[in-house]
């Protein structure tokens, strides 16, 4: 006598399970019973879920910093002593007055020019006062900037010898080459200063021809200060066998 046959579900009855009864639910039956593909039986999406965990895994690791980065973050000095430390700060306040003027001046003759332009263009009027303004100012920016530039240490330096020298050599002749600086500049600021003194009275309100005159020595002055105090902060590291931090240079 033969078994009955079970059906596709093995319960004998031949028939499918419907998804009351637990058994595996097609499309087909699916339609068949509501006229339409139900939504609830789609696979939920896990990729996306995976591409948010990868994602956060690249965020939270540690980027290396870039080339730039490392170029303009800021100098450690752990080995300050009493000295170096207090001329240092005098040398950074001083370098902060410097920024603050260069800031004002800059953004006055690009507010000045702007200011012109618009007023040439809508009701023709025209400053007298424009030329004397940008040609002070830029005059002044390029001195003041010199100064600041200085104290930040970026000025243009070529260091194809420095680079084979040990670093105690490097910071010696640095010292020899800023003791040159001081004596260029101030021969510099006595050009400046005769200048000064054959200058003639002359009509402008701001930026007289004796006031930009003045720009070269004070300006001078300004590079000599700043020089001098890296010149002390070196010869004090000197004294004490240590070594300051250096910038990283990149062929210039």
């Amino acid at each position: 006598m033969s078994e009955p046959s079970d059906g596709a579900d093995g319960d004998g009855s031949g028939k499918p399970k419907s998804r009351d009864e637990g058994g595996p639910i097609r499309e087909d039956d699916n339609v068949a019973a509501t006229g339409e593909v139900r939504d609830d039986l789609e696979v939920p999406a896990t990729r996306k879920q995976e591409a948010v965990k990868s994602e956060a895994t690249a965020d939270d690791a540690p980027s290396r910093p870039s080339s730039i980065e490392i170029d303009h973050a800021p100098l450690i000095y752990p080995d300050d002593g009493s000295v170096s430390a207090g001329v240092r700060k005098l040398d950074r306040q001083l370098g902060v007055a410097e920024q603050g003027v260069l800031v004002a001046l800059l953004s006055a003759i690009i507010l000045f020019a702007a200011g012109n332009a618009i007023l040439d263009k809508l009701a023709g009027i025209q400053i007298h006062l424009k030329d004397e303004i940008i040609r002070g100012g830029t005059f002044a920016i390029a001195l003041l900037g010199a100064a600041f530039a200085t104290q930040q240490s970026r000025h243009l330096a070529m260091d194809l010898i420095s680079r084979r020298l040990s670093p105690r050599a490097r910071l010696i002749l640095k010292v020899i080459l800023s003791l040159f600086v001081v004596f260029i500049v101030s021969l510099l600021v006595r050009a400046g200063y005769h200048t000064v003194k054959i200058q003639k009275p002359s009509d402008e309100l701001i930026f007289t021809p004796t006031l930009i005159a003045w720009m070269v020595p004070v300006g001078g002055c300004l590079v000599i200060l700043h020089t001098i105090f890296h010149i002390i902060i070196d010869v004090d590291y000197l004294a004490r066998h240590k070594l300051p931090p250096e910038r990283m240079r990149s062929g210039h």
